[in-house]
């Protein structure tokens, strides 16, 4: 009942907070202005930061909800809020990436060293764990000693910081990126409830973020009439990915289930380095303006996206480990293929024109 409640109660939350801070943001500023960006699709002045509306929501139902708020918990609001500061204040008056990035990272490395938001394994295609337990450093902090795994540290913050920029990334069309967070929540949500994991806490957490997301939605499907801002990107990539980590999930599960915006994400950093430019420059070279350029509309691209992350979020869900292993080659390949078709028309239409 409480589940129910949780999703009923941050959807109406997000749905009555969307038109406060749409106001909020044309009055700061946290504007997008199709103009200054060649790239831009839509063809007025929208106002960013929806992902503000989330977080209350998520924030509010949580905090009365979640049945015991640890130190975890605790982490997961400080990490989430730093990422959606500092991308609602690029929302307001663009920042140097490297100045975003470095407070991703900062997020990530409290989450890990003073709150114990840690990826403490790592299991591989044949079943073996290697486990980042012992500290390999210890430093003192007011007399108060504390032990850090390097693996466990760079796993962590890299997977963190990572999942912080893939949904930036693919927040490119309407209702994408809190579309994609939606199923992600939703099969967080189903596994923390199945017999391996059991975590009431972690089942209460993502309905909440489900249904923050859906309320969202309701203004941000297309036609949007708000959009999410790296506020609410950065946002919704902290939260999952240390929803993840909370609920057990090994990094093959986290990566089937988000897999579809994670290899877009590869695809685009690697794309820009290869060109010579900061993997942070935008591009029309995601997956999800390749399906435009070829003559999706952007709610058929987005349905094509959502249909790709529920097929594998199911299949993480039900799948064995060594399944698990060979569903991520299949969308690995999958991917490319679909990438490599993508690209190959909209040159032959470019060519035709």
């Amino acid at each position: 009942m409480n589940y129910i409640f949780a999703l009923v109660a941050s959807f109406l939350i997000a749905v009555l907070l969307v038109p406060w801070v749409k106001k909020l943001s044309f009055a700061v500023g946290a504007i997008d202005r199709p103009e200054k960006n060649s790239r831009k699709i839509h063809k007025k002045t929208m106002a960013r930061g929806g992902g503000l509306a989330i977080f209350a929501a998520f924030v509010i139902v949580t905090f009365f909800l979640v049945p015991e708020r640890n130190l975890q918990y605790w982490g997961l609001l400080f990490a989430s809020s730093i990422v959606l500061i500092i991308g609602f204040i690029d929302d307001i008056n663009s920042l140097n990436p490297w100045i975003k990035l470095s407070a991703q990272v900062f997020a990530a490395l409290c989450a890990f060293s003073f709150f114990g938001i840690k990826i403490e394994a790592v299991t591989n295609p044949i079943g073996q764990s290697f486990i980042f337990v012992d500290p390999n450093i210890v430093f003192s902090i007011y007399n108060h000693q504390i032990g850090i795994n390097i693996i466990a540290l760079l796993i962590t913050t890299i997977w963190l910081v990572g999942m912080t920029n893939t949904m930036n990334f693919v927040d490119g069309i309407d209702g994408l990126s809190g579309g994609i967070a939606a199923i992600a929540a939703a099969i967080m949500f189903f596994l923390s409830l199945s017999p391996t994991v059991h975590q009431a806490q972690t089942a209460i957490i993502s309905i909440s973020l489900l249904g923050g997301c859906l309320g969202y939605l309701v203004y941000n499907f297309y036609p949007a009439k708000i959009f999410n801002g790296d506020s609410g990107a950065y946002f919704l990539g902290m939260s999952l990915g240390i929803i993840a980590i909370f609920s057990g999930a090994k990094l093959a599960t986290a990566a089937l289930v988000l897999g579809v915006p994670i290899l877009d994400a590869i695809w685009a950093a690697v794309r820009r380095i290869l060109s010579g430019r900061s993997p942070f420059s935008a591009d029309r070279g995601h997956l999800h303006f390749l399906l435009l350029d070829v003559g999706f509309t952007q709610r058929q691209t987005a349905l094509i996206i959502y249909s790709l992350c529920i097929v594998f979020g199911v299949i993480a869900l039900i799948a064995s480990p060594t399944q698990k292993i060979l569903a991520i080659f299949a969308l690995v390949i999958i991917i490319i293929l679909l990438l490599t078709v993508l690209t190959l028309t909209k040159r032959r239409k470019a060519q035709s024109s």
